[in-house]
């Protein structure tokens, strides 16, 4: 398969992804809204894509708040790899990423994410 395409809800920011442990700081544990949002995103076990690839993210945003668009690639982007659609998310798989703004849909927001297969990158 060259590339997939996969929808999923709007996701959490990296921000709301994790908090700490009151007694210890370097302890972070997943919060209600990322359990809820991983909870909530749809079974891929029939999308795979095997070496390396580039990823887009399309996001529709639920409102018109100024956000930062790189804060909201985390979430999807780890959940790719738990759902073992990529192998990895390290740069030795995923060769670059972008972001586009699609706009508001407050009735549906989501990330459309495009996985595209790349083939010959040489390492240096």
């Amino acid at each position: 398969m060259e590339s997939i395409k996969i929808i999923l809800p709007f996701p959490p920011s990296v921000n709301g992804m994790f908090a700490q442990n009151k007694h210890n700081a370097k302890l972070r544990f997943k919060t209600k809204k990322y359990k809820q949002w991983i909870t909530d995103c749809p079974d891929l076990e029939d999308f795979k894509m095997e070496g390396q690839c580039t990823v887009s993210y399309r996001m529709f945003f639920p409102d018109d708040r100024i956000r930062d668009g790189q804060n909201y690639m985390k979430a999807p982007l780890d959940y790719l790899v738990s759902q073992a659609v990529i192998a990895e998310d390290n740069r030795r798989i995923v060769k670059g990423e972008q972001w586009v703004d699609g706009g508001i849909d407050k009735n549906n927001p989501r990330i459309e994410i495009n996985i595209r297969r790349i083939n010959n990158v040489q390492e240096k």
